[in-house]
């Protein structure tokens, strides 16, 4: 093989971006059963304080703004901005603004991650590395109408993010899953 044909080849292998993928990403099942939970309680005693004989649809109104609300509440207050890197360790996720419910720095190793899903196993995530003896690795995006948009470009960063990854974790024996 000649040195330009090596060079070729070697141009054309998926090389992850050094400095990382800035990416905002929240805490989705939770906001989510928390909110419609939360959002029950809230609008049966907002019904039993202000009004004592209502319909079931004014009913249905006070839930779902409550819920709505709450929503965009939760959403807020679990929003994180992070830098995830690819590594030869494996991938390492940096906090770089947001919720203080994520860790500061998480190193997931590559003999750690059992398999990964894509596209997340359930609706509003978009993300899941499955790990052994820890907690599971989320990435769920902002809604695609974000409210409060803190980066104009994190589809287009989670996109790239997801084809280098997936490129990558096969050499490393951690493979993609559609079940389980």
């Amino acid at each position: 093989m000649s040195e330009e044909e090596k060079k070729t080849i070697d141009e054309e292998k998926t090389i992850p971006r050094p400095e990382g993928y800035t990416i905002v990403k929240y805490a989705a099942l939770w906001v989510l059963f928390l909110s419609l939970s939360l959002g029950m309680i809230i609008s049966t005693f907002i019904i039993l304080k202000a009004f004592q004989n209502i319909g079931f649809w004014l009913y249905l109104v006070v839930y779902m703004s409550v819920i709505a609300i709450l929503l965009v509440i939760g959403h807020k207050i679990t929003e994180v901005k992070v830098n995830l890197k690819i590594t030869d360790e494996g991938l390492d996720q940096t906090r770089l603004s947001g919720s203080k419910l994520y860790p500061e720095h998480r190193l997931i190793k590559w003999e750690d991650m059992k398999h990964y899903h894509l596209t997340g196993r359930i609706n509003h995530q978009d993300f899941l590395i499955s790990v052994k003896d820890d907690v599971n690795f989320r990435i769920s995006l902002p809604w695609p109408i974000a409210l409060f948009e803190k980066q104009k470009d994190n589809w287009e960063n989670f996109a790239a993010f997801q084809d280098d990854f997936w490129g990558i974790a096969p050499e490393h024996d951690v493979h993609r899953t559609f079940f389980g």
